[in-house]
């Protein structure tokens, strides 16, 4: 399945949650997330959660957590 991650296409296995995205995107990214210090958002603004399920063509977005 592919996903994209901050525009980089990644692909992932069927199944994978956030976290697996984000671990194939970085994994600094990955820890920074696990810690707080970084959120992930869909494509249309809503945060996700580090264990939500992913689907074909998701959009995920890395900011910095305020």
């Amino acid at each position: 399945m592919k996903v994209f991650v901050n525009r980089k296409e990644i692909t992932i296995f069927t199944g994978a949650r956030v976290i697996d995205a984000v671990r194939a995107y970085s994994a600094y990214s990955a820890k920074m997330l696990l810690k707080g210090a970084f959120t992930v958002f869909d494509r249309f603004g809503n945060m996700t959660e580090p264990d939500g399920r992913l689907t074909e063509g998701q959009i995920l977005i890395i900011k910095k957590t305020k």
